[in-house]
């Protein structure tokens, strides 16, 4: 009989452990580097990625627009961990202070062929894309718009003209195809010069940690997509344009203390979600309800599995890097987000 109890009491410690050691791995933390935001705590970026982006992520990898490469992430729990500069969180990925980092899909292809001991962790198939898809693939983006004070709306119609007419008259295209696009191939980004005109400049703050859309070589010469769209904007407004060099963090104090008139990219909701517009409850509703009728069990499914559809995180998401007292331009660009790991 204590031969019985003996074993018995072996058997529930075994189970006991094993059940410790399952709830250990399954709590362990994968750490991915991100720009800072300016309006999301690393700690408030946990709910919003679980209920908004990955359900999102994982509809685009049910599909294979998104697959994911065999890599060193392991699976565990995801917590963002925030950089000021690209510098810094490719130091930290190399020093193994995070597991991975999560940059724009141009970027990670621009970092990959300067790097060769870099990857990125997803292949991109838009041959495989569904009108769900590319729904899911807007919530998993950043929509790049110029933002400056809310008292300078003068100043962000100009910005916002401009962008609506380099739009129509195909500029802006042209510059997305040949300084972020096909530099994203590799190679040193162009710096094209700014012109000069009577008056004030505009100070445009920059970071540089988004390349080849926002450059600035090491030794400190600002290029790529940033100088040849406001060359572009300088040139259309008649104005002058200097650049500030500022990192992710700072450019809502560089705007704030007016060191700089506008900052060169925020990140919000893409082009495509703009252009719909913000509907009404009733709209938003009607659009749900329309969307669940084309989708699949599985997308179902996935969106239930994760909450989607919380106001809160969607609110926060929207609004992550737009600070108090800020306004924006309509996005000139939209990126979605990969994962860049070490091989």
């Amino acid at each position: 009989m204590k031969k019985r109890h003996l074993i018995s009491a072996v058997a529930m410690l075994l189970a006991l452990m094993l059940l410790g050691l399952s709830c250990s791995t399954l709590a362990e933390e994968v750490k991915f580097g991100a720009l800072s935001f300016l309006n999301m705590t690393e700690e408030e970026s946990g709910p919003v990625g679980k209920s908004v982006w990955r359900p999102m992520e994982e509809i685009l990898l049910l599909h294979g627009v998104l697959e994911e490469k065999e890599s060193n992430v392991p699976a565990g729990r995801p917590a963002n961990h925030y950089y000021d500069t690209l510098n810094a969180m490719l130091m930290g990925l190399q020093a193994g202070e995070v597991n991975a980092i999560k940059v724009p899909y141009y970027t990670g292809k621009y970092l990959c062929s300067a790097n060769d001991n870099l990857m990125m962790r997803e292949e991109y198939h838009p041959e495989k894309a569904t009108e769900i898809t590319d729904w899911a693939l807007n919530w998993i983006s950043d929509g790049y718009s110029f933002m400056t004070k809310e008292e300078n709306t003068a100043l962000r119609d100009a910005f916002d003209a401009q962008i609506t007419a380099m739009k129509e008259d195909g500029t802006l295209q042209n510059l997305i195809d040949e300084y972020i696009i096909k530099a994203s191939e590799g190679g040193e980004p162009v710096a094209i010069a700014f012109e000069k005109f009577e008056g004030d400049p505009i100070r445009i703050a920059v970071t540089g940690s988004l390349p080849p859309m926002d450059y600035v070589a090491a030794d400190g010469t600002f290029a790529g997509f940033n100088t040849a769209v406001l060359s572009e904007i300088g040139k259309r407004l008649q104005k002058s344009i200097e650049l500030v060099q500022v990192d992710s963090v700072g450019r809502a104090l560089a705007l704030s203390e007016g060191t700089v008139d506008v900052v060169f990219w925020t990140r919000g909701i893409t082009e495509a979600m703009t252009e719909r517009g913000k509907p009404s409850d009733e709209e938003a509703e009607a659009r749900r309800i329309e969307r669940l009728e084309i989708m699949s069990d599985e997308e179902k499914a996935i969106l239930e599995k994760y909450g989607f559809g919380d106001t809160a995180s969607i609110g926060k998401n929207e609004a992550r890097d737009l600070p108090a007292g800020a306004i924006i331009t309509q996005p000139y660009f939209s990126d979605f987000t990969v994962t860049v790991t070490l091989k």
